[in-house]
């Protein structure tokens, strides 16, 4: 197999694999593995109707995402084994990783293969309506923040869509954001590429964006898009943390404006960040898009 570097003209192959599994995870939206293509320095390679995608993050193990057939119907085996070869010809010890939902399915009716659930890397699912309403004694607290945002803030606050023209307001949001974090928690350095990619590749990738001004200032950003007819995915979201209720009051204001047709809305995961984890759970998901990792027995 001849593996490339994922590129942005690359979208529709991927889509033509992606789509008939009908997947709601975050890890095989185009936009999740292009703008973290770097990072994770993924390759791609499509071979006699299935597609294999490459990974490694820093010095961590080498794995590959669950291959996906372009008919989903097919012999599922038969495409494993050729990834299997492609890890022995590397001399690396198999490892497969995001199988959730029909791939797992289809991944547990192959024999000779052990799954491991992997639950930092769990996506959230939350009911649309929840996030733009947060109605319900659970999300008090939510409305709460809210309410005092706006008493604090006033007029002196707007939402505005963010646009490809907004990239450098967008960096300043994160390089304020990753001072004083921990330079080795997962992802923290690759994410500003990776909001550098998505941003400047909006229109191809079909994001939207929301922002939140503060007198004039962007204070916090987020990008999403839709995955299918009921679910969308927040791939990004950053504010100033010194700000109190700017990340309910953008999560809110997103939900709101950019996905009202919306059944759910998928947060991805907490990477098994404990502090993460708390701010995820605390809004209450309707349900875990669960994931597994895949080996050898």
């Amino acid at each position: 197999m001849e593996f490339r570097p994922i590129e942005l003209d690359m979208k529709a192959l991927v889509e033509r694999y992606t789509k008939p599994w009908h997947l709601q995870c975050s890890e095989y939206t185009f936009t999740n593995l292009y703008i973290w293509g770097k990072e994770a320095n993924l390759e791609i390679a499509e071979d006699e109707g299935a597609l294999y995608l490459f990974g490694r993050y820093g010095k961590g193990a080498p794995f590959m995402f669950a291959p996906l057939s372009e008919d989903p119907a097919s012999d599922y085996g038969a495409v494993l084994k050729k990834a299997v070869a492609e890890f022995e010809k590397r001399g690396i010890m198999p490892c497969f990783r995001a199988i959730s939902g029909p791939i797992y399915e289809a991944f547990k009716g192959v024999e000779g293969y052990s799954l491991e659930e992997d639950r930092d890397n769990a996506d959230y699912v939350y009911s649309a309506e929840s996030l733009r309403t947060l109605a319900g004694k659970k999300l008090h607290a939510k409305r709460n923040h809210i309410n005092k945002f706006r008493a604090e803030y006033g007029d002196s606050f707007q939402y505005v869509p963010v646009t490809g023209d907004m990239l450098e307001e967008c960096l300043a949001v994160y390089d304020e954001w990753i001072l004083g974090k921990d330079p080795t928690e997962p992802g923290a350095l690759g994410e500003r590429r990776a909001i550098e990619r998505a941003i400047s590749a909006m229109d191809t990738l079909e994001i939207k964006g929301g922002g939140i001004r503060i007198d004039g200032r962007l204070a916090a950003f987020t990008l999403g898009e839709e995955i299918d007819d009921e679910i969308a995915v927040i791939h990004i979201e950053k504010a100033d943390s010194s700000v109190p209720g700017l990340y309910t009051i953008i999560n809110q204001q997103f939900a709101e404006r950019e996905f009202s047709h919306m059944r759910f809305i998928n947060r991805e995961e907490d990477m098994g960040i404990p502090g993460l984890r708390k701010a995820k759970l605390s809004y209450y998901p309707a349900f875990l898009i669960e994931k597994y990792r895949g080996s050898l027995l």
